[in-house]
């Protein structure tokens, strides 16, 4: 099973066209795709989410959670639509971070709701990665160990830090990054929306300069293709085939994350 999105759309006070193309896969291991993308061209709103719990429950969070996302941003279109005319005042940056937070939360509050009504669903939880462009700004809500990349002149840089067990190990010294240890940790994340009623959102924003590019990606991708393969993809291929060729490169390396 497979998604494939694509849009057209402009951020109000920018210049340019923003295009957008997204594509998931199951991989060539699980039985369900429990990843959800989302594309709104209206509000230049761009999401993934990568959900965990049994009996198809990561599906129902991750998608539970792009939409609660995008409704409680829809509904306050209007305000975003204000802020974005002053998008150089600082209270107006932090104010869209705001929104975006409330946003998170509502989705948290939403999963987990879901999850005390039915036993089955019990501790389901996804991550989340949310990135909104308003004008010359990029916002970015993230939650889990999915990652926000930014592809600017020739260069990546990894955007988010993950929020993983694996990390948390890393930086502690515990463990180096070539560690086989780190086999048998990689799927434990530290924080998840919709687990408990709340989550600590890491929330941020940055300028958006002409030609930058940011791919918003789960593990299940992240896993396979390190910065060099990625940047290799870019520059080799056109916008549009990008999902799908480092799709099947992840696939080809084992595609089971």
């Amino acid at each position: 099973m497979g998604e494939h999105l694509h849009s057209k759309s402009r951020a109000l006070g920018a210049r340019n066209p923003l295009y957008a193309w997204a594509a998931t896969d199951t991989g060539r291991v699980r039985k369900h795709n429990e990843d959800s993308v989302l594309i709104d061209s209206n509000l230049c709103l761009y999401m993934v989410a990568d959900g965990m719990g049994g009996h198809a429950a990561g599906e129902i969070a991750s998608r539970l959670a792009v939409q609660t996302v995008r409704q409680a941003l829809d509904l306050q279109a209007d305000v975003l639509l204000e802020l974005t005319r002053d998008m150089e005042r600082t209270t107006s940056r932090r104010d869209v971070l705001r929104l975006l937070e409330s946003s998170v939360q509502q989705a948290c509050a939403a999963i987990y709701k879901e999850g005390r009504t039915n036993e089955r669903r019990r501790g389901m939880g996804t991550t989340l990665d949310v990135l909104l462009i308003a004008g010359n700004r990029g916002f970015i809500a993230h939650v889990g160990d999915s990652r926000v990349y930014l592809l600017r002149q020739e260069s990546i840089h990894q955007l988010t830090e993950d929020h993983s067990l694996v990390n948390e190990m890393i930086k502690r010294g515990r463990i180096s990054e070539n560690d086989v240890a780190l086999r048998n940790y990689k799927n434990a994340v530290t924080r998840a929306v919709g687990v408990y009623e709340s989550v600590n959102v890491d929330l941020f924003d940055l300028d958006v300069l002409p030609d930058d590019r940011f791919l918003l990606c789960s593990d299940g991708l992240h896993e396979y293709l390190d910065e060099a393969m990625m940047q290799h993809v870019v520059k080799t291929s056109t916008a549009s085939e990008i999902p799908e060729r480092m799709i099947e490169i992840a696939n080809q390396r084992g595609g089971g994350a």
